[in-house]
């Protein structure tokens, strides 16, 4: 086991290289539980985490297991700073600029803007027939669309921004349109902040450049220019599988008509699917400070940490009935979106566009079905969902 490594190894588990596994993880988090809930794997030089409440700890206890320099959002540090590579107080000091911005109550007043993009997507992927790709014309465009909104991005250019940012989540053979893509998103950005210091509007690419002043600096330009990158990269791609999950598994389960008639709280439905089949399966970005003891087994020190949140999420002690998909499941206290200091910034935004997606597909739609293929899961086990789902939409008369 090696105490410094160049770079998080991303690679999979060998028990996740198939997909068919990488779609039905669950009965080997199963078997992990049970059997080695904490495990070294030395073929990706790591420590896997399983259970719950371990897997609470490791994501929240950052004295322990520190996010400095573990990243698994940008390994390879074409980002520059990032809030969550770091630990408070300066993860603090990055989060608190815009941390307000994506309360609820300030969310609430786009539901109304979120929906007119939603109602447009469905009218276009409707226009001809009623089988759409769920990903690709629904769910992916709705969650760009709402993020590039919500920063400032004029509207002429979402197409460009999604373009570069479908090249900078590929994986390690397209290095150079990574980088490609980063150079490109940063020159934007770094514009747009330019213009904004100068002449500010009510979004949020407004609000991170008035965090550089003369008096106390919050965040430095190159800093902001991060800032951007990362939240327009961060606010739309698990949103998109998140949403996706949800209606596949409202066809496959047969609660569709029972939220479409009004017998089950969207958000509550939504929140189990967030448990159920969340979209981000592990987080890999912490590594331990100290020797450290979890479900009796001793991880030394500066030791990569992979945390499992989908088995934690199945984890019978937290969970009733862990594996039966319950749309009233209340309370629910699942950690899709993470514990403790890092407990994801855009939580509110994906749970606000979740609702007004459900809503508005109740609305229009009188029954789903998820077409027999091709299907395209997404190719990460870090990750859970479809880059490509084909369905059928029935409209309603």
């Amino acid at each position: 086991m090696s105490q410094q490594n160049p770079g998080p190894d991303m690679r999979p588990p060998d028990e996740l290289t198939t997909e068919e596994r990488l779609m039905d993880p669950f009965p080997w988090y199963e078997t992990m539980r049970e059997t080695e809930p904490v495990r070294y794997d030395g073929s990706r030089d790591c420590w896997d985490v399983f259970r719950y409440d371990d897997v609470k700890r490791a994501l929240s206890d950052h004295e322990t297991f520190t996010s400095k320099g573990a990243s698994d959002f940008d390994p390879n540090g074409n980002l520059g700073t990032l809030l969550i590579d770091e630990d408070p107080p300066e993860h603090d000091r990055l989060r608190g600029v815009v941390e307000e911005y994506f309360q609820p109550g300030n969310l609430d007043e786009l539901r109304p803007s979120i929906r007119s993009i939603v109602d447009d997507r469905l009218d276009r992927a409707l226009e001809d027939g009623r089988e759409i790709d769920a990903i690709g014309e629904l769910t992916a465009p709705v969650t760009v669309s709402t993020i590039s909104r919500l920063l400032g991005v004029p509207e002429d250019d979402w197409d460009l921004v999604r373009q570069w940012s479908g090249a900078m989540t590929g994986d390690e053979a397209g290095r150079d349109a990574i980088m490609e893509g980063v150079g490109k998103m940063y020159e934007y950005f770094g514009n747009l902040l330019g213009e904004r210091r100068q002449n500010p509007e009510s979004d949020l690419i407004s609000v991170i450049a008035g965090s550089e002043s003369d008096d106390e600096p919050t965040l430095s330009p190159s800093e902001q220019r991060a800032f951007c990158v990362f939240l327009f990269l961060a606010g739309h791609s698990t949103t998109t599988h998140a949403v996706g999950n949800a209606l596949w598994t409202l066809e496959e389960t047969g609660e569709y008509e029972r939220l479409r008639e009004g017998e089950l709280d969207r958000r509550t439905v939504f929140n189990e699917v967030l448990r159920y089949r969340g979209p981000v399966q592990s987080i890999s970005g912490r590594r331990t400070t100290e020797a450290v003891e979890l479900s009796g087994t001793e991880i030394p020190e500066g030791e990569r940490i992979v945390s499992w949140i989908g088995s934690a999420n199945r984890d019978p002690d937290a969970f009733d009935d862990p594996d039966l998909f319950r749309p009233d499941r209340r309370p629910n206290r699942h950690i899709a979106f993470g514990f403790g200091p890092h407990y994801c910034l855009g939580a509110p935004l994906a749970k606000l566009e979740g609702d007004v997606i459900l809503d508005a597909v109740t609305d229009r739609v009188e029954r789903l079905e998820v077409d027999e293929g091709p299907s395209e899961p997404v190719e990460l086990a870090t990750s859970y969902g479809f880059d490509r789902l084909p369905m059928t939409f029935h409209p309603r008369n």
